[in-house]
């Protein structure tokens, strides 16, 4: 079994982030979402996921010690 060296970030806390991020967002960034036009759908869907890296900026993204065998990036507070 691995331990990681940071407890993991509270899902509910993360989704609560998301949230607000999403209310927040300018309706222009959400409207493509149900788009018809499958590529206006791809350009809403980058254009969300960036809005949202760039909210999780107030997170401390850490990757988990080689030795550990983990290539995935863990979350912090």
């Amino acid at each position: 079994m691995f331990s990681f060296p940071h407890d993991p970030i509270d899902e509910d806390a993360l989704a609560l982030h998301f949230e607000v991020a999403l209310a927040a967002a300018a309706p222009e960034l959400l409207d493509g979402l149900g788009d018809a036009d499958r590529y206006r759908r791809r350009a809403a869907y980058a254009d969300t996921a960036r809005h949202l890296a760039e909210r999780m900026r107030c997170f401390d993204v850490q990757s988990v010690d080689a030795k550990l065998g983990q290539a995935q990036p863990s979350l912090s507070r």
